[in-house]
């Protein structure tokens, strides 16, 4: 070998040697890059409205959770004369027909109305005193009735706000006054009591012929029309002065039966809806 060769061959062997390590690390048993790189966490993503667009869609959004979650249409139900009863229902439990009775009386027809309310998006208060029965705890009579109620229906405005307060009653008239038949279906015949002597009057008879023509146009003549009392031997306000949203309802006679007036209160609560809640809605 020329010595020429032998410095070729010699400068090869160091060059060779010169680039090993280069060339290990960046085979893949490296022990530096086979170690894993840690990774960051993933975080949360937050969007925000950027522009007009977004900004009104979420606004609309809120708009329309606040329309689902609005207060349903409250009413307080109460029953001045608490035992008038009718005499087709009490016949039935006792067997004697009787216009007033401690039982079997208007008083007990609050479930079947709160359930017709309810399925027309009416929420129904009850102020729950029998009145005829207090009267006669504190030995009062019969016309004392609707200053006995007073106190405790004047509580509960105090505590609570209502869309209308309905006071209750069944009328003395006979059957030919308070029925009425309607595709082949009879009907308990309503009637609205409204006292003229006080300040809230107009305000009454406003309601109370709203609600009248609505149960007109859903049963014609189901209605007997709003009735204005005043003058001697009538109570003149019938508590209707302590608030302006407050009417009396006659609900059918002392002939009607059980399921007259379940279809009857099916169309008051209807015509509350129809008159009040649908009006609000437009």
């Amino acid at each position: 070998m020329t010595l020429l060769k032998k410095l070729q061959w010699s400068f090869g062997l160091l060059l060779f040697f010169f680039v090993l390590p280069v060339i290990a690390g960046q085979l893949p048993f490296n022990k530096q890059a086979s170690t894993p790189i840690k990774q960051p966490e993933d975080q949360p993503v937050v969007y925000a409205a950027t522009n007009l667009t977004e900004q009104s869609v979420l606004e609309e959004t809120k708009e329309e959770t606040k329309e689902e979650t609005k207060d349903p249409f409250k009413v307080l139900l109460l029953f001045t004369h608490s035992q008038e009863s009718y005499q087709p229902m009490v016949k039935a439990v006792s067997g004697k027909a009787a216009n007033y009775d401690e039982k079997t009386n208007i008083y007990n027809l609050q479930d079947a109305i709160s359930k017709h309310f309810s399925m027309n998006g009416i929420q129904t208060d009850i102020l729950e005193v029998d009145v005829m029965k207090e009267l006669k705890l504190k030995g009062k009579s019969f016309p004392d009735s609707y200053n006995t109620v007073r106190p405790y229906l004047s509580k509960r405005l105090q505590e609570q706000s209502y869309d209308l307060v309905i006071d209750l009653h069944r009328d003395a008239a006979k059957k030919n006054t308070t029925t009425i038949t309607h595709n082949n279906e009879s009907y308990a015949r309503i009637a609205i009591v409204v006292g003229a002597e006080h300040k809230n009057y107009r305000w009454n008879t406003a309601y109370a012929e709203s609600l009248s023509a609505s149960m007109n146009e859903i049963v014609p003549k189901i209605s007997r029309g709003v009735i204005s009392k005043s003058g001697d031997n009538v109570d003149g306000r019938y508590n209707q002065d302590l608030t302006k949203e407050m009417i009396l309802i006659e609900l059918g006679g002392i002939d009607n039966t059980e399921e007259e007036l379940n279809r009857s209160i099916a169309v008051i609560g209807k015509a509350i809806a129809k008159s009040f809640i649908t009006e609000k809605q437009e």
